[in-house]
């Protein structure tokens, strides 16, 4: 066996485990809005268990369904009227060979209106959470012990639902991470001040779970072991926690780290090292003997195998990789990690989705979120002969799709190689995971035998000649460069052609035109090679075009460069030469920027020539990706999916 650690049974108490690959919480909103379970999530998760996975850690059931709910459509667990559900929600993922534990959560003060139904958010003290400025109430001590026996009575709702366990929420800035917190609880009675006192009310939740469902059931804790915030739990508190709760007597102990207020570190954008925060398990593992989970980028499966073999966990979490690939335990256990389609950290289908009150999705994976209702790829009725346009993320997409489907597929790229707006995505500083995406679909091509041509431009004529039944138009965009008084091509380009290395200015003087997010990051690109960069944006804020945790990070890095100065409220209003004429909002006079080179990134304007020729000469032809419309690699994949799984 390959990963004979990763592969290898382990038993937490009675419950053995087929692996070593966790499927962690993660919300989905694929809830009702009265916190049932519904068919759309039992397929999601059925499928992450026929993937192979040996446990999943079900979502953050909530245990207060009005006071403590953080998503709009978040599963509840604090009425017998759940249990249903619940139950069917268990006997898929045990029927697939998985086993699967429930986690228990009240959002406390990271909760709003909009999601605990116009109810004040209540935390251990009124302290609002920087991230969501929403003030929360002071619990009294009543109200304390009413959440506990809440908690418990969840707990005993999972054990009757069949679940095999559960897991408490002691994480992420909810409300038993806020009584743990010296950041969050000022309190002064007896669940504030001490450590042992901010530890009462996890104890106490603890000790009516083992009263009222025994023994042999499991009990866990996920923790966050640092915050990353002044003033909250560090790594050294973290450790005294966890020995703790092993003389409690908790289970495992699910090692993670940050609130709200530090969520890049919960949930991390591209730019983090693959296994970032190993070294937190590692670190409780030498402190405690209970089974210990590590979590946090975690990808390829050599990199899993080799936490475990040096000891550092007994157990890793594949989160997101498992929403992007649901058969990456299955892939990895037969050696075919080149086919597994490994999460590229963007954010933006999964929690950028929940974070608009949207359903999780993927945007690698179009059908996450969605395989109840788009059910299984099966094999087309019939075959036909495909001809892809244009080799970016929707026309590989289209490509892959189609011949898995059975059809004939041709794939036609203009430039020497596939991958369009992916290789220029993949050079901006810390995105190379981008190309994982690539390296993938490039695979699959591969391995399904689609006949690519590149280094050749697709024109009517000979699209036609290949008498196609179907045609996918996927010739993406080019750059807005908008007209002015004196443009001087010496010296003035695009992003895209820093980006592809066409120009590689150093310590001169570069003006970047436009502060979207390809305008942020062509500016760190340009800062990396040592030259001063003016960025220009004529919107108050940068980056707004940005999932919001990749836009916390980039601007973070904005403003951490020296040689990068900012100017938002700035609307450039002519070029000529290397002079920049602007003009601020503060100022009804124009100013002037001297450079050495400019820079545009004002956005894409799609490349539908080719569709319009052939509209009404080919039966089937679609319009994808850019062409359509120019947006994310979510939508592009999207709408390659959507299409190509008609055909």
């Amino acid at each position: 066996m390959k990963y004979p650690n990763l592969f290898s049974p382990l038993t937490i108490k009675k419950v053995e485990l087929r692996n070593r690959i966790i499927m962690p919480p993660m919300a989905t909103n694929l809830g009702s809005a009265f916190g049932e379970v519904t068919p759309e999530l039992i397929e999601y998760y059925r499928l992450r268990a026929a993937g192979g996975v040996g446990l999943i850690i079900i979502e953050n059931a909530q245990v207060d369904m009005y006071q403590g709910r953080s998503l709009t459509s978040q599963i509840a667990v604090d009425d017998d009227k759940f249990l249903a559900g619940l139950k069917a929600l268990a006997e898929a993922i045990h029927v697939e060979g998985a086993k699967t534990f429930l986690q228990i959560q009240h959002g406390g003060r990271q909760c709003t209106p909009s999601t605990t139904s116009g109810l004040q958010p209540v935390a251990p003290s009124p302290i609002a959470c920087k991230f969501l400025g929403v003030e929360p109430r002071e619990l009294s001590t009543d109200e304390i012990k009413s959440l506990v026996d809440k908690f418990v009575q969840a707990a005993l709702r999972a054990k009757l639902a069949g679940f095999d366990g559960v897991e408490i929420h002691a994480a992420h800035g909810y409300l038993i991470n806020e009584f743990l917190s010296p950041y969050t609880n000022k309190r002064s009675d007896e669940y504030g001040g001490s450590f042992e006192n901010r530890l009462r009310f996890l104890d106490e939740i603890i000790d009516g779970i083992r009263q009222l469902t025994g023994e042999d059931f499991v009990v866990g804790v996920r923790l966050s072991v640092d915050e990353f915030v002044p003033g909250g739990i560090d790594l050294e508190q973290g450790k005294a926690i966890a020995k703790h709760l092993e003389e409690k007597g908790i289970d495992y102990l699910s090692v993670s780290c940050g609130i709200y207020e530090s969520v890049s570190t919960i949930i991390e954008p591209v730019n983090y090292e693959e296994g970032w925060r190993v070294y937190l398990a590692e670190a409780l593992k030498k402190e405690v003997s209970l089974p210990i989970i590590t979590v946090g980028v975690i990808r390829h499966p050599e990199f899993a195998e080799k936490i475990l073999a040096e000891g550092k966990a007994d157990l890793v979490a594949i989160g997101r990789g498992l929403i992007a690939d649901p058969e990456w335990p299955n892939k990895a256990f037969r050696g075919e990690e080149e086919y597994i389609n490994y999460c590229i950290s963007c954010n933006v289908g999964c929690i950028g989705e929940l974070f608009a009150n949207g359903k999780v999705h993927c945007a690698i994976n179009p059908w996450a979120g969605r395989e109840f209702y788009w059910g299984k790829q099966d094999l087309a009725t019939c075959s036909k002969k495909v001809v892809v346009v244009g080799g970016g993320p929707a026309g590989m997409e289209a490509a892959m799709l189609c011949a898995q489907r059975g059809h004939e597929v041709v794939l036609i790229e203009k430039e020497e190689r596939l991958g369009g707006q992916l290789l220029l995505a993949a050079t901006a500083p810390g995105k190379d995971k981008i190309r994982w995406f690539l390296q993938y679909l490039e695979k699959m091509l591969q391995k399904l035998k689609v006949r690519v041509i590149t280094g050749e431009e697709a024109t009517p004529d000979k699209i036609l000649a290949m008498e196609p039944d179907v045609v996918f138009v996927a010739t993406g965009g080019e750059p807005i460069i908008p007209e002015f008084s004196q443009l001087e091509a010496a010296i003035s380009t695009t992003a895209w052609d820093v980006l592809k290395g066409k120009i590689t200015p150093s310590k001169k003087e570069v003006a970047v035109i436009g502060g979207g997010m390809v305008g942020c990051e062509t500016a760190l690109y340009l800062s990396d090679l040592d030259n001063k960069v003016y960025l220009l944006e004529m919107l108050p804020q940068l980056a707004q075009d940005a999932e919001i945790i990749t836009r916390i990070e980039l601007l973070k890095e904005l403003n951490e460069r020296g040689n990068i100065t900012i100017m938002s409220n700035t609307k450039c209003m002519d070029v000529i030469g290397g002079r920049v004429v602007y003009l601020c909002e503060a100022d009804p006079q124009t100013s002037e920027l001297h450079v050495d080179y400019l820079v545009f990134a004002l956005g894409t304007r799609p490349r539908r020539e080719l569709f319009e020729a052939l509209k009404g000469r080919i039966n089937e032809v679609y319009l994808i990706g850019d062409a359509r419309s120019p947006r994310k690699i979510y939508h592009a994949v999207l709408e390659a999916a959507n299409f190509a799984r008609q055909v």
